[in-house]
């Protein structure tokens, strides 16, 4: 039987970053990371990819905590490779630290790693992935220009770029249109301090055109279209917006809000011709 704390997991690349990997560590309490980067040859201490993981190493060695530090050399550069990589570890996680928490960052890195771990991220149900900002940077804007300028006009970090890649393609499927509309029209109602009674919604549904069920009166009368209605909203909307944590009830007044996961949706999805006429 386990018991104690939630084991608090990270995943992270390392490139040419630190405090973008240490911070998220230390604001999560993370007790255990996995570090992926790429070296043909870690043994040479004068390699810039190795110099910089190594002072990754040191700086979260310094963190007042016991954290278990697993290494993934695996190349950074290559998508299929960090989707590979990024999936195995979530699904070995998730099978061997029953009710882990896994944090994921897709910040650090390279653009690879960044797509990919955002991807699995989103395969691996309970994978938290999580962006981190930079407040401050260590070039100077003229630095900058004598670095990434060249005769005076801006160039970039590449000088010549490679031949494009494109992906392969994963399919993640969008949530249901009638769900997330649906939706809407609760936070609406909500948000103009309305009642989102099941009546109300069938009847604000309807006016929107989601509603696609056609209830016919009961033959033997027993039960009403109304309460019939009431049984396929509950089924067909409640049921699911629960499911997903769009919604969630208040336990003392028995009231529907949207989560912060629901908000996301309806900011996210089926944004364009909100009528649905």
């Amino acid at each position: 039987m386990r018991t104690g704390r939630k084991k608090r997991i990270m995943v992270a690349c390392v490139t040419f970053e630190t405090d973008k990997i240490v911070s998220p560590a230390r604001f999560y309490e993370a007790n255990k990371i996995h570090l992926i980067h790429y070296s043909k040859d870690p043994l040479d201490k004068d390699n810039i990819y190795n110099m910089f993981y190594d002072r990754v190493i040191e700086l979260i060695g310094e963190i007042p905590r016991d954290i278990e530090i697993v290494e993934h050399n695996a190349v950074v550069y290559n998508f299929g490779e960090m989707l590979k990589t990024v999936l195995n570890i979530l699904q070995t996680e998730n099978r061997d630290e029953e009710g882990c928490e896994i944090y994921v960052n897709v910040s650090a890195g390279t653009s690879e790693y960044t797509a990919a771990s955002t991807i699995a991220s989103m395969m691996v149900k309970g994978t938290v992935p999580f962006t981190v900002n930079s407040q401050e940077f260590t070039v100077s804007n003229e630095m900058m220009k004598e670095v990434y300028f060249s005769g005076g006009k801006p160039v970039g970090m590449t000088k010549t770029a490679g031949e494009p890649r494109t992906l392969p393609n994963y399919s993640i499927d969008m949530p249901e249109e009638h769900l997330v509309r649906g939706l809407r029209i609760m936070d609406r109602l909500i948000s103009e301090r309305k009642t989102v009674s099941a009546p109300v919604m069938i009847e604000a549904l309807k006016e929107e055109k989601v509603w696609y069920r056609d209830v016919k009166p009961s033959a033997n009368m027993k039960t009403t279209k109304r309460q019939t209605e009431a049984v396929y909203y509950q089924r067909d909307f409640i049921s699911k917006w629960l499911k997903y944590g769009w919604i969630e009830k208040n336990t003392l007044n028995g009231k529907y809000s949207l989560t912060e996961r629901g908000k996301t949706v309806i900011d996210t999805f089926y944004t364009i011709d909100d009528k649905h006429n």
